[in-house]
């Protein structure tokens, strides 16, 4: 999985690191979401941005007219619906709420642009997770966390599909009980070979990587390795 499309190999959280993560053969890319000040929901990781010009801009005060014009890296902040159009029967998406005011809002979109069947929302705030399945209960929903002992059984508890460590807390405990539950474990962010080995070895579903071309190379290998 990209990690903000793929940050190493292109500007972060842009169309051009989504077709970067889909060039290389990335599964599933992530992207961060923020809102406008009139509801537009974008691509940042951030809400304030230092553009090209070398402006600050803070995106939740400005309205979506006002964004589009700036550059940050020679790319313009790209709307939500714009990512869910480019990755359609192409790669998977997780969109990671950083506001749990804009959860309502997502979900909308989600539906609205019919792609519940390749997109997840995924937070750190269980509200998020509460929030997004009371609107929509067929969402697939991931808790994200960094810290012990981890939150796994949390997970389970709001209903989500997917947990999300931080990779050092992927042990093999860790993902063997997340497996008993039926969750799939992504491990964030590994641009780290013999980490991405050692993960694969402990049974991890999937790698977000900042080079989702290492991480392909690699799984190339163990395939070739295998037969």
């Amino acid at each position: 999985m990209g990690h903000r499309g793929a940050a190493g190999l292109a500007a972060e959280n842009t169309l051009r690191a989504l077709e970067e993560a889909i060039r290389v053969g990335a599964d599933a890319a992530e992207f961060d979401v923020q809102s406008t000040r009139d509801g537009v929901l974008v691509a940042s990781h951030d809400p304030v941005i230092v553009t090209d010009s070398g402006e600050r801009v803070n995106i939740r005060e400005a309205t979506y007219s006002e964004l589009k014009v700036v550059r940050v890296s020679g790319e313009p902040v790209p709307r939500i619906e714009e990512l869910l159009d480019a990755a359609r029967n192409r790669i998977g998406l997780l969109l990671e709420v950083k506001e749990p005011r804009d959860t309502h809002r997502l979900v909308k979109l989600l539906v609205k642009c019919e792609a519940l069947g390749y997109a997840a929302l995924i937070s750190f705030y269980d509200e998020v997770i509460t929030a997004a399945r009371r609107v929509e209960p067929r969402i697939v929903t991931g808790l994200l966390y960094y810290t012990p002992p981890g939150r796994i059984g949390d997970a389970k508890r709001l209903g989500c599909q997917l947990v999300l460590p931080r990779y050092q807390l992927a042990t093999p405990k860790a993902i063997a009980f997340a497996h008993k539950l039926g969750l799939k474990v992504v491990a964030w962010t590994i641009n780290d070979k013999a980490w991405m080995k050692r993960l694969v070895e402990r049974g991890i579903d999937a790698i977000a990587t900042d080079y989702p071309d290492q991480a392909a190379n690699l799984r190339k290998e163990l395939v070739q390795r295998s037969q």
